[in-house]
């Protein structure tokens, strides 16, 4: 046992050796602190000198910062007697604790931690600083290793962070030839640690070191970036999935109160803005968590992109949404005019709206994310534009017919139409087709380029909605029954809501097989063809009244026969002849008949509405329209 301890201090020894011995050499170091490669080593640098200097008194920058960097090492790996070597490289000014010394090459290794990996090739060595007589080269004293461009990414990092960067490393050569870390850089350290503080070192302790080496395979964001950082990413993403969860059920909370409020449109608001929301908030958590992180540029440039354009999509989706909220307020600002041009506008309005986004945020997308030139692609949109309207001519002469629709009017949505061998009602008008409701319930999608050649014929358009029919009367009526009946007609017809009061016909019109047939020939001012039936019906029905009150019996197909005698009777009159007042007084008759069948209906003090369809069975409950009415159950 005795001798295994005495081979393990053997082999400790040569170990802690081994690096000096290397430096002694040929001036490198095989010590690796920090995961970022800031500069790669000539392929054809110089031999090293063939006078090596000791490891104590180093000869060149390179020999120093490699010293330095190894005796550090061995600090790290409990080497107590190796800070005499790091401390060696410092130009310390007397009065200087040794603690303050140690403080001192700590925080400095701690700044080349944060640097990036340290290529020892791109220090001058030997060679560099006392060049051979031969060359034409000067001997040089001094070599500011920092600042440098290599590491002008550090200034961009703390910018960021709202730090600026102080203090400079700097190796310089005494009398004795020997290079160190000079007295300015001795005062530089502590200001340059504070200022990079907040760069991510590579490693914090000895634990994490191990750590880091595994994770250097991965490369250098998973080399320099610390642990607690990809601890902070992970909570970042759950920070942002949280609120964004909270943001999301809270709006959904308001729009379901403020639609049950009435406030339709402000409750569309919140509810499309809370998916987008709960987005965003979930991006920004991703944005704070990535900035934790240690990257390349290329690397961080990638990232911010990423982000970017979850942040934009974000944007899009919200406003995207929004649209419903557009097309919700135009729709009840329809509901309030007459005109039906705007329902058949606001549908286009909205898709309209919704293919402008997705092509402003598509090419927002490609400028800003991806650094796409997009006038290049706004200079091919002109030819491109004569290639697709080519290939798309169908297509256009769509969009042709639905401008015809549009600013000819031939109808409108809601109207009754007839185009060649269809028939149906209009349900909607768009870019590409028109879509119409059969009164089979069925859902034809017609061209709109169909629409430019073909004949119209809108029910839709008729300001009245005609009605011409006979009735039939016995021939036993009298003339003043006759008289009487239609003259009541007529003030049946004057007195209803939904007539047309300025032409109509009413008169005896016929004599027919079986019966005296009556000319009703009147027009309906209604909205829609329910309304229109049900109106016919109550005049239908008011004339059944009417004829009853009169006397007057309606007729039917009959065949009377007559045998003939040959007594002839003399011929004796059925009516009698008519005086100066008897049509008058038989009009009178028939107003008064109309007018007491309709005095006490329910339309005569307010216009019924137009009809309405209620779902359920009927109570048997009758509104003043005629309507049934149906009691909601609580």
């Amino acid at each position: 046992m005795r001798t295994r301890r005495i081979h393990l201090l053997v082999l400790t020894a040569l170990w802690t050796l081994l690096p000096c011995h290397l430096l002694a050499q040929d001036g490198k170091t095989a010590t690796a602190t920090p995961a970022v490669q800031t500069a790669q080593a000539p392929t054809d640098a110089p031999a090293p000198a063939s006078a090596t200097p000791a490891p104590d008194h180093p000869a060149s920058p390179r020999d120093t910062m490699a010293v330095f960097l190894s005796a550090m090492n061995q600090v790290d790996d409990g080497n107590d007697q190796a800070w005499d070597r790091a401390l060696a490289c410092f130009d310390f000014e007397p009065g200087l604790t040794p603690q303050q010394q140690r403080d001192i090459g700590r925080m400095l290794l701690d700044v080349l931690n944060r640097m990036g990996r340290i290529d020892i090739e791109t220090i001058p060595g030997a060679l560099e600083v006392s060049p051979p007589p031969d060359q034409d080269a000067k001997p040089i004293s001094r070599y500011q290793f920092f600042p440098a461009r290599e590491y002008g990414w550090m200034w961009d990092k703390l910018a960021s962070y709202g730090k600026a960067l102080t203090g400079s490393i700097i190796l310089q050569s005494d009398d004795q030839g020997r290079w160190r870390f000079s007295r300015q850089t001795v005062e530089d350290i502590p200001g340059l640690y504070k200022s990079t503080e907040l760069l991510p070192p590579a490693y914090h302790d000895q634990r994490n070191r191990e750590l880091g080496n595994i994770v250097t395979l991965f490369g250098p964001t998973f080399d320099v970036t610390p642990t607690w950082a990809w601890a902070a990413l992970l909570g970042a993403i759950f920070l942002g999935l949280l609120a964004g969860k909270i943001a999301q059920s809270t709006l959904r909370s308001a729009a379901n109160r403020l639609i049950k409020r009435g406030w339709e449109v402000r409750g569309i608001v919140f509810d499309n803005a809370a998916s987008p929301a709960s987005f965003a908030l979930l991006s920004l958590g991703l944005a704070v968590g990535l900035s934790l992180v240690h990257m390349e540029q290329k690397l961080r440039v990638f990232s911010n992109n990423i982000v970017l354009f979850l942040l934009i999509l974000a944007l899009g989706w919200l406003l995207f949404n929004l649209v419903e909220v557009i097309d919700a307020a135009l729709r009840r600002l329809s509901e309030k005019t007459e005109s039906k041009l705007d329902d058949q506008i606001v549908p286009l309005i909205r898709k309209s709206l919704r293919i402008f986004l997705v092509v402003v945020f598509t090419l927002l997308v490609a400028q800003n994310v991806f650094g796409l030139d997009i006038t290049g692609w706004l200079a091919g949109l002109g030819i491109a534009g004569l290639a697709v309207s080519l290939a798309a001519q169908d297509s256009i002469k769509n969009l042709f017919g639905s401008i015809t629709v549009l600013f000819d009017k031939p109808f409108i949505v809601g109207d009754w139409v007839v185009i060649d061998d269809l028939e149906g009602t209009v349900e909607e008008v768009g870019f590409r087709s028109t879509r119409i409701r059969t009164f089979y319930n069925s859902l034809i999608t017609l061209p709109n380029a169909h629409l430019i050649s073909a004949s119209v014929d809108n029910y839709g358009k008729r300001t009245y909605r005609r009605w011409k029919t006979h009735i039939g009367v016995q021939y036993d009526t009298t003339p003043d029954q006759l008289m009487a009946f239609t003259e009541g007609i007529r003030e049946l017809v004057r007195s209803h809501p939904y007539t047309r009061k300025d032409y109509f016909q009413v008169w005896c019109h016929e004599f027919a097989g079986s019966s005296l047939n009556i000319l009703l020939y009147i027009f309906h001012e209604v909205p829609d063809w329910s309304t229109e039936l049900r109106e016919r019906e109550r005049l239908f029905i008011d004339i059944v009244r009417l004829a009853d009150a009169l006397g007057v019996s309606f007729a039917f197909p009959t065949q009377t026969v007559h045998l003939y005698k040959e007594e002839h009777k003399p011929y004796e009159t059925q009516h009698e002849a008519p005086k100066s007042m008897t049509d008058r007084r038989s009009m009178v008759d028939g107003i008064r008949a109309a007018q007491q069948v309709i005095q006490d209906q329910p339309w005569r003090n307010e216009t019924p509405g137009p009809v309405t369809f209620t779902k359920g069975p009927t109570d048997l409950k009758i509104d003043e329209h005629g309507n049934p009415v149906i009691e909601k159950e609580d």
